[in-house]
């Protein structure tokens, strides 16, 4: 009897009960109940508002000096589309990824230009601050030994153009797009003769087409932002006619210009006008070039003939390389 009884419980473990409408299992014996709600989620060591902490910030850095191009490319695609909101993270940013304008994909170029376009929009004057460091490197992209390196040069000329003000460099950047282009700085047969068009394969041979457009484009471009009188809109509704003052006042205030004792040659250097030979062309590199007249008499002495000639055996050819030589030369003629 005592056998069958015990048979009979433990069939009972595997039997199904059968439920009554409206009636739910009995729940188990050890049954723990896990149902909850939660209205926030705490991440410890995260934020999900603040993408960028400073050791996030410090590590994608370090990752564009990675050997990957690809993941070179990947953390500034991340930059850009992720940028820091603190304000002092730009500084670093800007030193880390400059160098990379001389990076030899082309890929991670174009993305330095996306990244730099992105900072220069959210961080005005940040440009303009680092400007030194970046025209420096624009300088030795527009002079690399890897055409592809400076193809692209003149499209971060453009971007300083627009977010800095680089006429200080007036002289340098100007003597480098003669290099880029290949023009001669001399006016004599023998550089004459190893100038190069856009026709000849010395040396430039794979500056392509489309290249050379860019290139004359951030010409006319360079031109037109260094040596003409930027309007500038005026910052208040005031009307003119109800504030006066006297005619003379002018005379007694700040000058609103770089070179303000220019007229009497006080702490400005003379510009040697000869015949435009390499020596007084290197000594152009200590002149100071605030001031309006004193780029447009660099122009006028040292760069303007040569200039017009080289751009006007690129009008002869026609097409795009031709309408944008026309331009820059039209801009030219505006002097």
């Amino acid at each position: 009897m005592g056998s069958k009884r015990k048979q009979k419980e433990k069939q009972k473990d595997f039997k199904k009960a059968k439920l009554k409408v409206g009636k739910t299992a009995q729940k188990a014996d050890n049954y723990t109940d896990t149902s909850f709600k939660s209205k926030t989620i705490s991440l410890p060591g995260q934020s999900i508002t603040n993408v960028h902490s400073s050791k996030d910030l410090q590590h994608q850095l370090s990752l564009t000096k990675h050997h990957s191009s690809t993941a070179r490319k990947e953390v500034l695609i991340s930059l850009t589309q992720n940028p820091p909101s603190n304000p002092s993270s730009y500084k670093q940013i800007i030193s880390s990824v400059t160098p990379l304008i001389l990076d030899e994909s082309k890929d991670v170029r174009l993305e330095v230009l996306n990244l730099l376009k992105e900072c220069g929009k959210s961080q005005p004057g940040l440009l303009d601050l680092h400007k030194r460091t970046v025209i420096l490197f624009i300088i030795s992209a527009m002079t690399h030994i890897q055409p592809g390196i400076r193809n692209t040069s003149t499209k971060f000329l453009d971007l300083v153009i627009e977010y800095a003000d680089i006429k200080s460099y007036f002289v340098k950047i100007l003597k480098n797009i003669f290099i880029l282009m290949g023009w001669p700085l001399q006016n004599d047969s023998k550089s004459n003769s190893v100038s190069i068009t856009s026709s000849s394969s010395i040396l430039l041979g794979t500056n392509t087409k489309k290249a050379r457009v860019d290139h004359l484009i951030a010409l006319a471009k360079f031109l037109q932002a260094t040596l003409f009188e930027q309007e500038v809109e005026p910052t208040t509704d005031y009307n003119s006619d109800a504030i006066t003052t006297h005619p003379q006042s002018r005379k007694y205030l700040i000058p609103n210009i770089p070179q303000a004792y220019a007229p009497l040659k006080l702490f400005v250097n003379e510009i040697s006008v000869g015949h435009g030979n390499l020596g007084e062309l290197q000594n152009l590199d200590t002149l100071t070039t605030e001031d309006l007249s004193t780029r447009v008499n660099v122009m006028n002495h040292f760069f303007k003939d040569k200039l017009m000639n080289s751009l006007s055996n690129l009008a002869k050819e026609g097409g795009e390389v031709g309408r944008e030589a026309t331009r820059c030369i039209q801009i030219l003629e505006k002097i």
